[in-house]
């Protein structure tokens, strides 16, 4: 059974669909969520903390239950961090060995079209080094979501 799930979270928006499986499948089984976001010390993206707690706040309200939220620094000390995403990668997984989690899920999303069908640098990273099980869970930002248990009270009400 899994009793802690991980998740890893930036400020893309396939966030919402690995959040909402994981809070799916802690609800299914009874389990705990962490959302995890990895500070970034770049330039690049929003990456206060400020910023930081407000996407995990609106994040946490997929939940029935809210999960536990943490917001880490990246560790550029780790072992192997040979580059930022290196470290961010080394950071989601010492906190999931701190949390003793039995599940990381993390979001699928490319980073432009040329990334189209290819991993990113952190989630290679962390699926070559897990000790763990990892979820990919595919961003589905262009299709439109179906809620399962609405079609199968239609397709029974129907019968």
């Amino acid at each position: 059974m899994l009793r802690q799930m991980l998740v890893a979270v930036d400020f893309s928006v396939c966030n919402h669909c690995a959040v909402q499986h994981a809070c799916d499948v802690a609800r299914a089984i009874g389990g705990t969520v962490t959302l995890l976001h990895v500070l970034e010390d770049h330039g690049l993206k929003p990456a206060g903390p400020e910023a930081a707690q407000a996407l995990l706040q609106h994040l946490s309200l997929l939940a029935r239950r809210p999960p536990n939220c943490l917001i880490v620094p990246v560790r550029r000390e780790v072992n192997g961090a040979d580059s930022l995403t290196g470290g961010v990668a080394l950071t989601i997984l010492a906190v999931a060995d701190q949390l003793n989690a039995e599940l990381i899920v993390i979001g699928l999303h490319g980073q432009g079209r040329s990334a189209a069908g290819t991993l990113g640098q952190v989630l290679q990273r962390v699926l070559l080094e897990a000790r763990i099980p990892v979820q990919v869970v595919p961003c589905r930002s262009t299709r439109p979501i179906i809620d399962r248990w609405s079609v199968a009270l239609a397709e029974k009400a129907a019968h």
